[in-house]
C-alpha cells in the first residue's frame, strides 16, 4: 500500500494533560495536539475545547486551567526508536489564539523552539500544511486519512501515541454540518472512529500512487503527495453510541490562525 506516512508521523502526535479546577475539585483530561514550525517559530496546535473550558461543554464552564502539561518522544537510539519522554509545563496556556470563527474548535500558541527545555525534534513543517486551493482541488470523497494520537487505546506501555484511519465522507470542497442550522464551520466529516484522548490529533491525507522519475512517465493525477489536512475534533453518537461518523476541522483555518500572528 502506498500511504507515505511512516513510524516518524506517529510520534507528531503529543499527549495533553490539563489539570482543571474549581471551588470544588481538580480534574485531569486527555487530548492530542502537534507542533508547526514555520520558519524559526513554533506552533503548538490543538483544539479549543482542549484549552478553553466550557468551550461547547456545559460541564466545565466553571473550571479553569491550573496546569498545562505536553509529552511527547523526542529522543531516539541508533534505529529510530525513541525512548526517552520528553515532559514540560506549558505555563503560557492563557496565550492561546483562536480562529476568528468561533465554531471553528482550533487552538494555537507560539512557543518557544525548546519551550521550558523541551526539545522539539518532530515539528511538522508549514509547507505540510494543505491550503484551501490544495483541499479544493486535490482532496476527494473516499480518500484515506490517517490520524496519530491519544485515545483510550494508545500503548501504554511504552506510553507511545497509535494511528487510527478513516475515509473522507463529505465533499472536501464544502463546509460540512451535521445540522441544517448548524453555524458555519471549516469542517469535514469522515467515517472512522474519533474518540476520548482523541481531540487534537493532526489528520494527514495519505500517499496516492507513488511518484515518477527516471525515464518513467504517467498521464493524469498519478501522484499526490502526504499532507496535513485538518486537526481531529470529535464525532457523532447515535442510538447505539458511536455513529462511525467523525469530523475535523481543515488545515487551511490552521493556517488562519498561524498567518494572523
Amino acid at each position: 500500500m502506498m500511504h507515505g506516512l511512516n513510524n516518524s508521523y506517529l510520534y507528531a502526535a503529543k499527549k495533553i494533560r490539563v489539570n482543571l479546577i474549581n471551588e470544588k475539585e481538580v480534574i485531569q483530561l486527555q487530548g492530542t495536539g502537534f507542533f508547526v514550525k514555520k520558519f524559526n517559530d513554533l506552533f503548538l496546535i490543538t483544539n479549543r475545547h482542549v484549552v478553553d473550558p466550557g468551550y461547547n461543554n456545559d460541564d466545565y464552564k466553571n473550571f479553569t486551567i491550573h496546569e498545562f502539561c505536553v509529552e511527547g518522544f523526542e529522543e531516539t537510539d541508533a534505529s529510530g526508536i525513541p525512548h526517552t519522554v520528553s515532559d514540560t509545563k506549558i505555563l503560557n496556556f492563557k496565550n492561546f489564539k483562536y480562529h476568528a470563527n468561533y465554531f471553528n474548535d482550533i487552538a494555537c500558541l507560539k512557543a518557544p523552539v525548546s519551550p521550558n527545555g523541551m526539545k522539539i525534534i518532530s515539528a511538522l513543517p508549514y509547507t505540510l500544511l494543505a491550503t484551501n486551493e490544495w483541499l479544493k482541488h486535490e482532496l476527494s470523497v473516499c480518500d484515506s486519512i490517517a490520524y496519530p494520537g491519544f485515545p483510550q487505546w494508545y500503548d501504554k506501555k511504552n506510553n507511545t501515541p497509535i494511528f487510527r484511519m478513516g475515509t473522507i465522507a463529505s465533499d472536501p470542497r464544502l463546509n460540512y454540518s451535521c445540522f441544517s442550522n448548524e453555524p458555519n464551520a471549516d469542517k469535514i466529516a469522515y467515517e472512522g472512529f474519533s474518540t476520548s484522548g482523541a481531540s487534537g490529533s493532526p489528520v494527514f491525507a495519505t500517499q496516492r500512487g507513488f511518484a515518477i522519475g527516471n525515464g518513467l512517465s504517467a498521464s493524469g493525477d498519478f501522484y499526490r503527495e502526504v499532507k496535513l489536512i485538518g486537526i481531529n475534533a470529535g464525532h457523532f453518537k447515535d442510538q447505539i453510541g458511536h455513529s462511525g461518523i467523525s469530523f475535523f476541522y481543515k488545515s487551511s483555518a490552521i493556517l488562519d490562525i498561524i498567518d494572523s500572528i
